[in-house]
């Protein structure tokens, strides 16, 4: 099977590393991947065994499945619709799940956004595919839109994020992404932190956003922690938490849809609501009052991320492209 992807960018994203992560796992599995984007120039930040095209070639590619991570550009979902490919899909990659978004999504409310009519557009035409990172959203639309939907591919690397042999010695590190995006939530995870320090002022903090990390780099990164706080106000899939938990990391995090499959409270990290510096701050201070609460919630977090290998995740919407492509 050759499979294409359209996208408008193969930069430092989390969307473009689940695009190339599924992609390698795909090519070792006997398939052909090809990503277009506006250029059309190689992933440089990330391991990738495929091919890379301009858009303009996407058109007339020979690609049995076409996935678009269109990012609702209205010229990315043309040339999405206008591939010779015989399955052609989009990606949800987080949204708000607001009832005014669903009465949107099922036609019952005009829009002025030009991305909100092209994520309806594409919902509500049924040769259209509907796809994701995070499975809560192909749950959402289902049930709120009552549209088909496919599968989803959310995962993490767990042969390049995985944990340090031994336990860091010193004074307890809290790593945290300090994405300034809003809806990332870094405000808040430096409110809660600057809370814990009154009570735990040895307590060292790291972000790693602006620092141009490689991918080894930030593997240490996560490493080099105790404990990973994330506060995100929306998302599709949570990169940095299951990487964090993929690496050994305690980890604190908002309740929203993109943690819910990895982040169970109290059982594989500490969840707490959404723009809660306080309950963010309670939680942190809970683990660093016993290390072993640490350690435990560490093991379990290593273990569940482990479950959405690659690997492992791969093979799903493998079997849901080929049995659309061949009918």
């Amino acid at each position: 099977m050759h499979i294409g992807w359209i996208t408008p960018t193969v930069g430092c994203f989390g969307a473009v590393r689940e695009m190339v992560e599924v992609s390698n796992v795909l090519i070792a599995r006997g398939h052909r991947v090809t990503i277009y984007h506006p250029d059309g120039g190689p992933v440089v930040w990330l391991p990738y065994q495929g091919e890379t095209a301009p858009l303009k070639q996407a058109r007339r590619a020979p690609v049995d499945a076409m996935i678009g991570i269109v990012d609702w550009q209205p010229e990315l979902y043309r040339a999405l619709r206008a591939s010779r490919a015989a399955v052609q899909a989009v990606c949800l990659m987080g949204f708000d799940p607001t009832p005014e978004l669903a009465a949107v999504l099922r036609g019952e409310q005009n829009t002025d956004n030009r991305a909100l009519r092209v994520m309806r557009d594409a919902i509500q035409d049924p040769a259209v595919h509907v796809l994701a990172d995070g499975a809560w959203q192909l749950d959402w639309v289902r049930r709120q839109v009552g549209a088909e939907v496919g599968v989803a591919f959310g995962g993490v690397n767990t042969e390049m994020f995985r944990p340090a042999p031994g336990r860091r010695p010193g004074p307890i590190r809290i790593g945290a992404s300090g994405d300034p995006r809003s809806r990332k939530g870094s405000d808040v995870v430096a409110a809660a932190v600057a809370l814990v320090r009154e009570e735990h002022p040895r307590v060292e903090f790291q972000t790693y956003w602006g620092r141009r990390l490689t991918q080894e780099q930030l593997v240490a990164f996560y490493q080099d922690c105790d404990l990973f706080v994330d506060a995100h106000r929306r998302g599709g899939w949570c990169n940095p938490v299951v990487e964090a938990m993929a690496c050994g990391c305690a980890v604190v995090c908002t309740r929203i849809g993109a943690t819910e499959a990895v982040a169970e409270e109290g059982v594989t990290a500490r969840v707490v609501p959404v723009d809660d510096p306080e309950a963010l701050a309670a939680a942190i201070g809970w683990l660093l009052g016993d290390g072993e609460r640490i350690r435990r919630l560490s093991d379990a977090a290593v273990a569940r991320a482990a479950e959405y290998d690659y690997r492992r995740v791969v093979p799903e919407l493998e079997r849901y492209l080929l049995e659309k492509v061949h009918g």
